[in-house]
């Protein structure tokens, strides 16, 4: 599963493959100033794509669901849609249009030996963009608190935003066998994708094997 990802360009890149998927982008909520992220984990802030009214806006949100029990981590993943979790506890979250996004990448990583990584972009593209859901929630999660240097868990309104995964196709395998994120590259598939319904969620497929490269391993 991913769990670590890099959006290490600036929102004007954002903006111009907001304008390359047909989509009007729309009044832009907070996103502070996102300059990009060379490694962005769970339970940091992201910039997502998501509807807004005829056309897309760009919000700053918090990667990983509300955890699915006591003491878990947050679900940063999305697989298995046929679960009552997803149909039923986040069925309207799933379904609803206005719920779903996109995830802007450049690249993310699966590990491979100890702390290191193997990493995986789209060749030729600055941008690409994994098949999200967000949420509104109420509750604790880290953030910055006056005179400490570490973020405490802090009692708060979030948005939140995972992402879908998938079995892994040739190029993720051997790295990571048992999954790999649902990446989208088609403009005609992230438009449907952000459309929303039952019918979209055919989007839940692997990448073709010549659309994705190792590109970086991280030093041993």
């Amino acid at each position: 599963m991913c769990n670590l990802y890099s959006m290490d360009t600036g929102l004007d890149a954002v903006r111009a493959a907001v304008r390359q998927l047909g989509l009007d982008l729309a009044t832009e909520s907070a996103t502070g100033n996102f300059a990009g992220l060379p490694r962005l984990y769970p339970d940091q802030d992201g910039v997502v794509i998501h509807a807004a009214g005829e056309g897309a806006q760009l919000s700053a949100m918090r990667w990983g669901f509300p955890p699915a029990g006591q003491g878990k981590s947050p679900i940063t993943n999305i697989r298995n849609l046929s679960s009552a979790w997803w149909r039923k506890v986040n069925g309207e979250y799933l379904m609803q249009p206005e719920y779903r996004c996109l995830v802007p990448f450049t690249r993310f990583a699966e590990p491979i030996q100890g702390r290191r990584n193997a990493w995986f972009a789209v060749p030729d593209r600055e941008l690409s963009f994994f098949a999200g859901i967000w949420r509104p929630w109420t509750g604790k999660r880290l953030a910055p608190v006056p005179d400490k240097a570490r973020r405490q868990q802090t009692e708060g309104d979030w948005r939140l935003y995972a992402f879908l995964t998938t079995e892994p196709n040739e190029v993720v395998a051997p790295i990571h066998p048992k999954a790999m994120p649902v990446i989208l590259t088609d403009p005609a598939d992230c438009r449907r994708w952000l459309a929303g319904g039952e019918d979209s969620l055919s989007l839940q497929r692997p990448l073709p094997d010549d659309q994705l490269a190792i590109v970086e391993r991280d030093p041993g």
